[in-house]
């Protein structure tokens, strides 16, 4: 079972991982001293899974209010899905903050920010960040549309650079083996993941 269990609403039939998908937009935020001080995450729901979600509820305020307080619950205990490391050093946040949910263009969307513990000085040596539902029931990829990655008052000199997944094909027919009941471990997910690098000169 997946870890982000928003609702008992998945397809009945469906096989192959990944059964539902989520569109990620992050915003990285610098403190004046040129330091990643957090990020501002924005998940974008399938239209599948968001209509099911919306079956569930009644799209007010106040149920949706409950899905949002679970699923942060839930995916705080997997540090929100997210690897956030600068030289094999992870950084550490606290709980999620400014946190809200809505429905967009018919699909469920949910934000959040994070604060490090810790800022991380890119100007000192890469920061790496991937992303994803550990089971790999839902793929998390950035959205298309752009912009999808923001540096908020990133110094002029910081760019970032994502590249792809390239698992292998034995891995990617695993995964498409997978049952809707079946899992492949923690550890699947992140072998689907994009790798975001922040560096600044």
């Amino acid at each position: 079972m997946a870890v982000l269990t928003i609702a008992m609403c998945f397809a009945p039939g469906t096989q192959a991982h990944p059964h539902h998908w989520i569109d990620v937009f992050t915003e990285w935020q610098f403190n004046p001293k040129g330091l990643i001080s957090g990020v501002k995450l924005r998940w974008l729901f399938d239209d599948y899974y968001s209509v099911l979600l919306l079956d569930d509820t009644t799209a007010t305020g106040k149920d949706l209010q409950v899905v949002l307080e679970k699923t942060l619950r839930n995916i705080g205990r997997h540090r929100y899905f997210l690897q956030i490391e600068q030289q094999g050093v992870k950084a550490e946040f606290g709980d999620a903050k400014h946190a809200r949910i809505g429905v967009w263009d018919h699909r469920i969307e949910i934000e959040f920010s994070l604060a490090l513990k810790a800022p991380f000085d890119p100007r000192q040596s890469d920061i790496v960040f991937r992303i994803a539902e550990p089971t790999y029931y839902f793929e998390m990829l950035h959205a298309e549309e752009s912009p999808a990655i923001v540096l908020r008052d990133a110094p002029p000199a910081c760019r970032y650079r994502l590249e792809p997944p390239k698992p292998d094909a034995a891995l990617v027919a695993y995964a498409a083996s997978l049952g809707i009941n079946e899992s492949g471990g923690d550890g699947l997910g992140i072998q689907f993941a994009e790798t975001v690098t922040i560096r600044c000169e």
